[in-house]
């Protein structure tokens, strides 16, 4: 008989996404610190006490050392340097990529598992599916859309695959193909949006007017239509639980609902 391997008491979560989704899945007594972004997208009660460090771009095995967790969890964005010096120092990490929502989902279940919380985790995963079906249904009364998601203005890139899986469950087309690459503003141009969704990571209010006055950019639909918006970019950006609910205020911002 194989020997039960202990789970981790002493959690420590780098990326709002992750601490969003532990907290859905019952696991805050695990925590013993969290991203310093985290009340972007959580409510602040559930942290309270809990100390706050770096994320997964700039964190550092400093910061980490003194809180002694038995496991750090990392996430998309994530910098190959700074998760290699947590290794290096000793501290067990693991890190999440998810591209497209299924990948949510696994992700989901793999922090689930590490909770003992297997069951709570296929219930979280059902209400995200629920409300992104009710959303398809939705799509079909709605007109077809050619949506750009702007994740970054110079150099200019779009959005994640997760982002074109959710525009399309709202009966959209992400417009220009390929998911979170580098762009040419002419690629832009030539797909012609109907809408442009500025989610700017770290900027929650971003100027909207820089992108109305982009040269060259004048004859594309979304701007002579005045259908450049945003909505809280971390809901649609950090790829967890919140998912469901960005999907929701994407397609009432593209649509008005």
């Amino acid at each position: 008989m194989k020997p039960q391997r202990s789970l981790p008491a002493r959690i420590v979560s780098l990326e709002p996404s992750i601490t969003a989704t532990i907290l859905a899945l019952g696991g805050r007594d695990r925590l013993v610190a969290v991203s310093e972004h985290d009340a972007r997208l959580v409510d602040e009660e559930p942290l309270e006490g809990l100390p706050r460090v770096p994320c997964t771009w700039s964190i550092k095995a400093d910061d980490l050392l003194p809180l002694q967790p038995d496991l750090v969890i990392a996430s998309v964005p994530m910098r190959e340097k700074s998760v290699k010096e947590l290794v290096r120092a000793g501290l067990n990490v693991l890190t999440l990529s998810p591209q497209h929502l299924e990948d949510v989902y696994n992700s989901v279940r793999l922090l689930g598992a590490l909770l003992d919380a297997r069951s709570r985790a296929e219930e979280v995963i059902s209400e995200m599916e629920l409300t992104f079906a009710r959303l398809w249904e939705a799509s079909s009364a709605r007109e077809h859309k050619r949506v750009f998601m702007e994740v970054w203005p110079r150099p200019l890139i779009n959005g994640p695959a997760w982002h074109a899986d959710i525009i399309s469950l709202l009966g959209g087309e992400f417009v220009p193909s390929g998911s979170n690459r580098r762009l040419e503003e002419q690629e832009v141009v030539e797909a012609d949006p109907e809408v442009i969704v500025v989610v700017w990571p770290g900027v929650d209010n971003p100027p909207l007017e820089r992108v109305y006055s982009r040269k060259g950019w004048e004859h594309v639909t979304a701007i002579r239509e005045k259908r450049v918006v945003t909505i809280p970019e971390i809901w649609i950006n950090a790829p967890g639980v919140n998912l469901a609910k960005g999907a929701e205020m994407l397609a009432e911002a593209i649509w008005g609902g």
